[in-house]
């Protein structure tokens, strides 16, 4: 179909934390503002595969736990029944009712919403896909990018692998693997196998710091050590985990961090998360047809102000 042409004085693209939040403070300052990304609603990957289903899911492992604990005080319930189908419907129906009410506020404020993928025909002028395969060029005066991040790969290690998940995917439930490996002892690696642990998989965390959660305090750590005390198989720190899937397996073979010719133990699992940190979702959003200027991560280089290198665009999540 032919593109179409519009014109707005905002165009932000991407609907997070950082998107929405500047969508609806430049729509209350009077601006006219197009806030575009592919979900049906806005709320980002925080709200839609993030945070928020993680909290609800750490809720359900929380409830077990509790049940587990009221057998010290002379309370037994019978060995809970896990529905791995409900769990992920109960999930999916809190991300909805949240993700709507950010899309009424949005209407309320009469932003535009643009539901599809943007990139930079100029600096000033960006072409939209939309959901329907449409093509609509949006021109305006400036442009917030807010695309977030995604996850970070290891060598080896492909996401399109079903043994393979990244945060994202683990929070759908695809199953609940017998033996599963999570790298990266990062929150979001423990939340994650603190959900798994809770629904039935022998969990081990590998991670490369000598200990787990390396930015936190060392006395929040010992204490989370002590309250997860049996929930994990192991954890195997101060190691690189070297991983090759040979058919539904994953083979895995920790040496040490400091000397990897140092083998420290193998083992077998049925599923690998990857929580190894995240880098900048920029990749096709046609910044070669701006001004704008990368770090050597990457990133996209700002000033105190957000502004990018490009006089017209902004970044800011």
């Amino acid at each position: 179909m032919a593109e179409k042409e519009t014109v707005t004085q905002l165009a932000i693209i991407g609907a997070g934390p950082g998107g929405y939040a500047a969508a609806f403070l430049a729509a209350d300052l009077g601006l006219a503002v197009t806030l575009i990304d592919p979900e049906l609603n806005p709320g980002g990957v925080c709200l839609h595969r993030g945070c928020i289903p993680a909290k609800v899911l750490l809720h359900i492992a929380q409830v077990i736990d509790e049940a587990r604990e009221a057998q010290k005080w002379g309370v037994t319930f019978g060995t809970p029944e896990i529905d791995v189908d409900r769990i992920r419907d109960w999930k999916n129906q809190v991300v909805a009712g949240l993700t709507k009410g950010l899309g009424q506020l949005t209407a309320q404020r009469k932003i535009t919403y643009l539901r599809g993928r943007a990139r930079f025909v100029e600096s000033t002028l960006l072409e939209v896909t939309t959901e329907k395969g449409d093509k609509v060029r949006l021109r305006a005066e400036n442009v917030i990018i807010a695309t977030g991040s995604v996850s970070t790969s290891l060598p080896g290690l492909d996401f399109s692998s079903p043994l393979v998940m990244d945060s994202e995917a683990a929070l759908d439930l695809p199953d609940i693997p017998k033996r599963l490996l999570v790298i990266g002892a990062g929150y979001i690696g423990l939340e994650m196998g603190t959900v798994y642990a809770a629904l039935g998989s022998e969990v081990t965390v590998a991670e490369m710091m000598n200990d787990i959660l390396p930015m936190a305090d060392k006395d929040l750590v010992r204490e989370y050590k002590k309250h997860t005390a049996g929930y994990f198989k192991e954890f195997i720190t101060g190691a690189r985990a070297e991983t090759k899937i040979e058919g539904k397996k994953v083979n895995a073979v920790f040496r040490l961090a400091e000397n990897r010719d140092q083998v420290i133990k193998e083992a077998e699992f049925d599923k690998v998360l990857l929580t190894v940190g995240r880098k900048p979702n920029t990749m096709g959003l046609g910044l070669e047809h701006t001004t704008i200027e990368l770090d050597e991560k990457g990133f996209i280089k700002v000033n105190a102000e957000r502004r990018t290198t490009d006089p017209a665009v902004f970044a800011i999540g």
